[in-house]
Parts: C-alpha cells; sequence; structure tokens
C-alpha cells in the first residue's frame, strides 16, 4: 500500500512538472505571437490545450507570476547552452569571444523565447521590471569579470574600463536580438550566427587597442 502510495505521488509530480512546462510554453508561443498586452491567462489556456484558466491558476498565483517564470524557464536555457563553451574555452579572451558567439547562437535558435522577453519588458509591470534591471545588473557584472580576464591575458597597457567594454557587448547583444525578433518570418533576417564571430571580432580589437601615450589626436 505505501508502495501504491509513493507511486501515485511520484506520478503527480510527474504529471504537475510536465502540466507547468506546458503552461510555459504555451505562455512562450502566446506572447511572441500577440504580444503582452493581448496575452491573457485564457488566451495561454486554449494554446496549452487546456480546459479551464483555473489549471493555469492552479500552478501559477497570477499572470505577472507566470510571466516571471518564463522569464526564468528562458535564461536557464540560455545559460545551460551558453555557460559550458564560456567555463571550456581555452583562455580568458576565448571565453569572452564564446559568451558573444554562443549567446547569439542561442538567440538564432530561440526566436520565440526572446520575443516573449521583449514583450514581458514592454509590460512594464512593477515585478518584472525590478527582476529585469536584477538580471542586467547581473549580466553586465558577469561580461565584465570576462573583459577583466582578457585584459590580463592580453597584457594591455592603461586598459578600458571593464564595466564600460561590458555594457557595450551587453548592448550589442540586445540591439542584434531585437534586430532578429522584429525580422523574424522577413526574407533575409539578420543571420545571428554569422554575425556572433564579427562582434566578438569587433569587440577583441577594442580590447588590444593601445592609446597614443603623447596625446595625439
Amino acid at each position: 500500500m505505501h508502495a501504491d502510495n509513493g507511486a501515485a505521488m511520484r506520478e503527480r509530480t510527474f504529471t504537475e512538472v510536465a502540466r507547468r512546462d506546458q503552461i510555459v510554453r504555451a505562455a512562450i508561443s502566446t506572447l511572441a505571437e500577440l504580444g503582452y498586452a493581448e496575452t491573457s491567462l485564457g488566451k495561454i489556456a486554449r494554446t496549452a490545450g487546456l480546459s479551464s484558466v483555473g489549471m493555469i491558476s492552479y500552478y501559477f498565483d497570477s499572470k505577472a507570476d507566470l510571466m516571471a517564470e518564463v522569464r526564468t524557464t528562458v535564461l536557464a536555457g540560455a545559460e545551460a547552452e551558453v555557460g559550458p563553451r564560456v567555463r571550456g574555452a581555452p583562455g580568458k579572451l576565448a571565453a569572452l569571444r564564446a559568451y558573444i558567439e554562443a549567446s547569439l547562437e542561442y538567440i538564432a535558435g530561440h526566436t520565440a523565447e526572446m520575443a516573449a522577453l521583449f514583450e514581458i519588458s514592454s509590460g512594464r509591470r512593477t515585478r518584472v521590471e525590478s527582476t529585469e534591471e536584477d538580471i542586467e545588473a547581473v549580466s553586465v557584472r558577469i561580461v565584465a569579470e570576462l573583459v577583466a580576464g582578457a585584459q590580463e591575458e592580453l597584457g594591455i597597457p592603461d586598459p578600458l574600463d571593464p564595466r564600460v567594454v561590458a555594457r557595450a557587448v551587453r548592448g550589442a547583444i540586445r540591439t542584434a536580438t531585437a534586430a532578429r525578433v522584429q525580422e523574424e518570418g522577413s526574407a533575409h533576417p539578420v543571420d545571428l550566427s554569422r554575425e556572433g564571430p564579427r562582434i566578438a571580432d569587433l569587440f577583441e580589437r577594442s580590447l588590444r587597442f593601445v592609446p597614443d601615450p603623447g596625446g595625439s589626436r
């Protein structure tokens, strides 16, 4: 009897995890297709093939709660693909390159997820805004550490401020992402897998820049 109860509990746990994932995936699809303002729990339920909104409410307290879970899921997916490549890079400069290239490759293969993030950000809800600021601050700090390591490895005198470069890197990735999302479905969308190495080259050249000690312009 106890064994049967344990099996039932495991089955419920598995089913609940699968259902949450189903709802999150449906939310991503609905956000990407309709935008934040037109996305409701009812429309997400229909996309997920659920019989009622109540099935969403069982797992998520509100639309804001579900949107936060969407963000967490997308960012965790990005980390799962980008993180190992950065950590496995054969050097500090290579790690920075890996971050840029892997980030853009992930974005290229997950345009619906990126569109969903843009829509959530544009929704301008207090909980989402504070989360957005925290995530970006962490991202800039991580990239700044990669930049500082690359500068140390290159041995450049009087290097650029890593925080400034990190914000530029993040800005380039966000701009490329926006372009890719906006051009989705067009005849010639931005090819992020092609542009990634070029953007990495751009920042590598900037790190190798040595200012003129005479201050000439």
